[in-house]
């Protein structure tokens, strides 16, 4: 039991251990950056990446032109009082 409490705190400890040095602002010790991650002004971050793929997708397919909405008429008649069953009309 004791062996296997050990290696649970030593292994807790490590996983701790590596999210604090992947955190670090020191730019010498990260071990671990996504590319993506632009820090400075001027930089190409992912909402970046994604307008460029949402423009290349709207200029590989053009849009059709949308058709103007139907108007929707309801059935139901302000004037009508509710009796409860008024739900259950066809």
């Amino acid at each position: 039991m004791f062996w296997i409490q050990l290696s649970t705190f030593i292994l807790f400890n490590l996983l701790i251990l590596a999210l604090l040095i992947t955190h670090i602002p020191v730019p010498g010790l990260r071990l671990a950056a996504g590319q993506h991650a632009g820090t400075g002004d001027g930089e190409y971050t992912v909402w970046h990446l994604i307008a460029d793929i949402e423009a290349e997708n709207r200029a590989i397919t053009p849009q059709p032109p949308a058709e103007p909405p139907q108007p929707q008429f309801s059935d139901f008649d302000p004037d009508d009082q509710p009796t409860g069953r008024h739900h259950l009309r066809l």
